[in-house]
């Protein structure tokens, strides 16, 4: 129960797994649920048991390891890419403005330019370091940075539920024309019944779908990137309330 009231496992982690399995549960309860009470209970002892935390665990785990693949094919987080003097994705101007706020603040130096393009691991080092640094600083941070980070756990999940969302919608399709006598078994169609499907067949072929175009044309790769980046500018944005740090004792490493 205490995992409900947290907005980033609540939304970022329960609602992508409970969005997977809603277009099969609604013909399956409106179809059995009104009239069969150990469905009923079934679906009761399981709410109550920790389906839905398992589901939020699933979510989270396949988003992880979608994010390991995500990460290689970016070249990096968009926390460290958007630090890295070679990127362009923020002006110069507000690239060394975040730069100097982090080794005023956080008393961790920056790579210069030269640095960066003769050790980049390095460099990245000290950018993930700095990110690292930031996240703990301003994890108590309730307002616009806490909704884009749970926004960027959602998408994230979402697209690596993506597979299981697209079977489970299609399947849900099929059933409906089933129980709206569509198609038969043995297969035939009878397209004219798609006209009266009945109430149950009805709101699963109408949520199903809808659930399939989204699925298909939004949750992919560069929906979770933007949404990544726009994280990444708020993390950064809150460098100015941060308090100043004590310095780190850190030895630069000159680049070769």
């Amino acid at each position: 129960m205490e995992k409900l009231f947290d907005p980033y496992e609540r939304k970022a982690r329960m609602f992508p797994g409970l969005l997977v399995i809603i277009p099969i549960l609604i013909p399956l309860v409106g179809t059995y649920g009104a009239r069969n009470v150990f469905f009923t209970s079934v679906i009761t002892l399981l709410g109550s048991g920790g389906a839905i935390y398992a589901l939020a665990n699933i979510a989270r785990g396949l988003g992880k390891r979608l994010e390991e693949k995500l990460v290689q094919t970016w070249g990096g987080m968009p926390t460290t890419i958007i630090l890295r003097h070679g990127d362009n994705f923020l002006d110069r101007v507000t690239k060394q403005r975040i730069h100097s706020l982090i080794q005023h603040k956080l008393g961790i130096p920056m790579p210069t330019i030269e640095q960066e393009q003769s050790d980049p691991t390095w460099a990245d080092g000290a950018y993930k370091g700095a990110t690292k640094r930031i996240i703990e600083l301003t994890r108590n941070n309730k307002q616009l940075l806490l909704k884009e980070n749970i926004a960027y756990g959602f998408h994230r999940n979402m697209l690596a539920l993506k597979p299981v969302g697209v079977f489970i919608c299609t399947a849900s399709i099929l059933y409906a024309l089933c129980l709206a006598n569509v198609i038969h078994v043995p297969l035939s169609i009878t397209w004219v019944n798609l006209f009266a499907p009945g109430i149950a067949a009805g709101i699963t072929l109408l949520v199903s779908a809808l659930f399939l175009s989204v699925w298909l044309l939004y949750f992919n790769e560069a929906s979770v990137r933007l949404i990544g980046y726009a994280y990444a500018e708020r993390l950064f944005e809150c460098l100015s309330t941060i308090p100043k740090q004590k310095a780190l004792n850190i030895n630069t490493v000159e680049g070769n």
